[in-house]
């Protein structure tokens, strides 16, 4: 504890210009807060650590802004770039930076359009987005785009993937690029934008990996919708020729946000030429580790790091030495484990400094690891950067990705351990409004995950805090067929669609109310995808446990939904064998899955339900709102539905995530009402 101790009080925290730094909360935040957008991204620290660059915004406009660390009156320099929007910035050497811009050409004749052309488009004006990346000095001369010389890529639209740095020869990088169709891998002059093809993909093709020494290790491929990748390894033949032979089919989670981890995820280049850190799940094993892989071999040839109890999914590495430095990985809040002592207890005293109710993660360190830039996230902080002195042990404030939430009234989030009836061990995750006493008891939102085989975390989760903001508090359970807990837990969940995943929900609404949490006259439930259809399966099978229920993008009926699936990827394909496994199959197990479909016991809800759904959903058919909204109107049963025009499963436009928020907030409002301060109201005495 001792040098806990001593870390903390040496560290200071000052904000640098870009943003203010965490004032005492004042007030909870309004909607127009939350959904602001990002006021800074993209930080990145140069090899050395002298200097830290990242992306600023300021009244829709992109800056780059870079400031020397070693000047301690350094002040923040900002270039604008003119007509250009800037996505991201990454340093190659101390002296040369990439920048990934956008800029707009007009389709209808082709010529380039400027921010006032953008502001005052005309009737037929149609603007085209093309992304390019930049090389320049840091001062912004020597500019040179990548690819200029080559005519065929000036239709590109897209040309700024990086695929790797490399370290031993910084007048190059390796960027993946589609020419003709397939998504190549080239070499390019970062000094003059030259680039010359190391390898070919196909059309397919949506990823490169390569080793330490910059050569091609991994092509993924996909198939049409994105939901099954197929990985090559490289296999070098005596003519000097590669062959790329096929070594994973793996199933992706319809939710690519998810924390947890997947069967095999490559991370980092090993220590050799045939060597790749790897996030696997070896045959036979329940949980998901960090393991050395020879993709030569095709084998797992050392364990890294394995978890008891849960799945690992990532690790900590530097960019420029090429050194695996730790482990991360989630329990309830981030864990981080550092191979070098020191610096874990560094990283300790960080989390103490921070409260220890932060998620405090390294992004990055200079080459010899001794300045970091760190990044903390969690329920009271939206993402804010802070580089971190190892040699002085001092933290520096840097920026916060959200201006508008510093300084708000955020509501804190704790772990509650529960039992489903079956004495299954689970946990979730309640956030209470900021303004809350402990005696009281705010209306309650139910809010299960979607996936199902995604989890939730301790961190900043926008719709909880939102709904925070306005006086409820939500309860986010972690339930059987979960991930992240090891592939028999999330087992547990196959064929439980309406079973014991619903009735694990049940039994945390029922715990919340015996540990004297919750009010069980005043709650909701709230979800989204899969979470979705648990909202709207309770409204049927348990119609009084919840005064209402928001579904968004839910599957409601599923055998069309499995059938659905068939037709868009095919009977033999692995995405619909797993929603067989899970769900059901339409041709032996309709009468099952009926008996599930929340569309098919419509007349059994009793309470207020709102459907909201994307028109382009391409994941869960907005077919299946319309099935549930007709299933209620023939029922006579009180509902709303909402379509979003330009929305997807997972994609929202700004002005249809307004729409969206406004809409439950509303929603809520009339069927779940807090008092006209947005406090929590305690419940009437009996």
């Amino acid at each position: 504890m001792k040098i806990f101790l001593i870390l903390v009080l040496m560290m200071v925290s000052s904000g640098l210009g870009i943003a203010h730094a965490q004032d005492d909360p004042i007030s909870p935040p309004t909607l127009d807060d939350f959904l602001s957008g990002a006021d800074f991204w993209s930080p990145e620290l140069s090899p050395s650590g002298r200097y830290v660059s990242g992306v600023v915004r300021r009244d829709d406009d992109s800056f780059l802004v870079t400031l020397d660390l070693d000047m301690a009156e350094s002040q923040p320099q900002l270039r604008r770039m003119g007509d250009v929007y800037l996505n991201w910035v990454e340093w190659v050497t101390d002296d040369r930076m990439l920048l990934s811009v956008t800029g707009f050409i007009n389709a209808r004749n082709g010529r380039w359009m400027s921010r006032a052309e953008l502001e005052d488009l005309g009737k037929r004006d149609w603007p085209l987005p093309f992304t390019r990346l930049l090389a320049t000095d840091r001062d912004g001369s020597n500019a040179v785009a990548m690819f200029a010389e080559d005519r065929k890529m000036a239709r590109n639209f897209g040309l700024s993937n990086v695929v790797s740095f490399l370290p031993q020869d910084p007048e190059h990088i390796l960027m993946s690029a589609r020419r003709s169709g397939d998504l190549d891998l080239y070499r390019l002059n970062v000094s003059d934008g030259t680039s010359e093809r190391i390898a070919e993909g196909t059309d397919n093709t949506y990823a490169w990996y390569v080793d330490r020494d910059g050569e091609p290790a991994f092509r993924f491929n996909s198939n049409r919708r994105g939901t099954v990748i197929y990985i090559f390894a490289r296999e070098d033949r005596a003519n000097g020729k590669i062959k790329w032979r096929k070594i994973k089919t793996i199933r992706l989670k319809r939710n690519k946000t998810s924390e947890a981890a997947t069967e095999f995820d490559p991370l980092f280049a090993g220590p050799t030429e045939t060597t790749y850190y790897v996030a696997a799940r070896p045959e036979g094993e329940d949980k998901t580790g960090v393991y050395l892989y020879d993709f030569e071999k095709d084998e797992l040839v050392e364990t890294i790091r394995t978890h008891p109890d849960v799945d690992i999914y990532n690790a900590i590495y530097n960019r420029e030495s090429r050194e695996l430095q730790g482990i991360v990985y989630y329990k309830d809040r981030l864990v981080l484990e550092i191979f070098d002592e020191n610096v874990q207890r560094h990283i300790d005293g960080l989390d103490v400094f921070f409260g220890n109710s932060l998620n405090v993660r390294p992004v990055m360190s200079n080459k010899d690891g001794t300045r970091w830039l760190v990044r903390t996230v969690g329920p009271t902080d939206a993402g804010s950067y802070h580089i971190y002195d190892l040699e002085s042990a001092s933290s520096r404030y840097i920026a916060s990705n959200v201006q508008s939430l510093s300084g708000k009234a955020l509501g804190e989030t704790q772990i509650v351990k529960f039992e489903a009836r079956d004495g299954l061990s689970l946990s979730g995750y309640l956030t209470r409004p900021a303004n809350a006493d402990p005696e009281d008891t705010p209306p309650l939102i139910m809010m299960p995950h979607g996936g199902p085989e995604v989890r939730d975390v301790i961190t900043f989760n926008y719709t909880a805090q939102i709904l925070a903001a306005r006086g409820y508090q939500v309860f986010q359970p972690n339930f059987r067929g979960s991930s992240g807990f090891g592939k028999a837990f999330a087992d547990l969940g196959r064929g439980e669609w309406g079973g014991a995943m619903q009735t694990d929900v049940d039994d945390a609404f029922a715990h919340l109310v015996d540990t004297g949490f919750v009010d069980p006259n005043r709650a909701c439930i709230l979800g989204a995808s899969y979470g979705g259809y648990v909202a709207l399966t309770a409204a049927a099978l348990t119609p009084d446990l919840y005064q209402c229920a928001v579904a968004i993008a839910a599957p409601t009926d599923l055998v069309a939904q499995v059938k659905w699936d068939g037709k868009q990827q095919g009977r033999q394909s692995e995405t619909y064998k797993y929603w067989v496994e899970h769900i059901g199959d339409p041709r032996k197990d309709k009468d099952a899955m009926n008996a599930v479909s929340p569309a098919k016991m419509a007349d059994r809800v009793t309470q207020p339900i709102l459907l909201i759904h994307g028109k382009d959903d391409n994941v869960v058919p907005i077919k299946q709102s319309e099935i549930m909204a007709k299933a209620l109107e023939k029922a006579g049963k009180p509902h709303s539905f909402i379509v979003l025009e330009d929305s997807a499963h997972s994609y929202r436009s700004d002005e249809d995530e307004h729409k969206e928020f406004e809409m439950i907030l509303s929603f809520l409002a009339e069927h779940l009402p807090v008092d006209t301060n947005g406090e929590a109201t305690k419940p009437a005495a009996p």
